[in-house]
């Protein structure tokens, strides 16, 4: 997922609860300005007005902050549109395969849109998934590698998701984080293109890597 920049201050609150603390800037005692949280609760009330409806690219709340990604360009979607079709074949109807959809993690006030999620089957049509229902996360990384190594890591292991595999496109390689436990994930492993993958939950499935960067 390519990050570009977080949106700070009124102008992505307007409209909402006048009770209800959005991101502001404030100086501390030493003058150094700084950010407010938003909660996944104010985050879902500028969703449903349609505060982001003309934002470039998607929107995420991360740890609660909001985040704008990049749109796409043809070298990250390409990627995307083969792991959503291997999703697919794979699970073949034992999960539901959600694509840059939200999932909602309340305890770490963030609702991110991974490029694909794996969940337990169902129709989330009244919420969105949550923590417990998740079962591998990928994200693609054009340029937003670093972000997606650390704070999206630390996220879904603080959630417990026991799966989350980072593409990084500069380097062709895949990383899969496993075993979740106390907030980090204890089994991180590099995958190269010649290698294969199997997701935990599904260890019948295989990825080759290099499937993913072909022409």
């Amino acid at each position: 997922m390519e990050k570009e920049q977080r949106h700070q201050g009124r102008t992505l609150t307007e409209g909402a609860e006048a009770s209800a603390p959005m991101n502001d800037a404030t100086a501390n005692s030493q003058g150094v300005p700084e950010t407010l949280p938003i909660t996944l609760d104010q985050y879902d009330i500028l969703v449903q007005r349609g505060t982001f409806a003309d934002a470039q690219g998607q929107v995420e709340l991360v740890r609660g902050r909001i985040v704008r990604m990049n749109p796409q360009g043809p070298e990250h979607a390409a990627p995307i549109d083969f792991l959503a079709e291997w999703s697919i074949e794979s699970v073949r109807r034992r999960f539901t395969v959600r694509i840059q959809m939200p999932l909602r993690f309340p305890d770490q006030a963030s609702c991110p849109e991974p490029d694909i999620a794996w969940v337990t089957r169902g129709r989330y049509s009244r919420r969105h998934p949550g923590p417990d229902e998740i079962h591998l996360v990928i994200e693609v990384s054009h340029t937003s590698g670093p972000f997606d190594r650390t704070e999206k890591a630390e996220l879904y292991a603080a959630g417990g998701v026991p799966e989350y595999w980072q593409v990084d496109l500069p380097s062709r390689t895949v990383t899969a984080y496993r075993d979740p436990r106390d907030g980090v994930y204890r089994d991180v492993r590099r995958h190269e293109p010649e290698q294969t993958i199997h997701p935990v939950c599904l260890p019948d499935e295989s990825l080759l890597i290099g499937g993913l960067f072909g022409g």
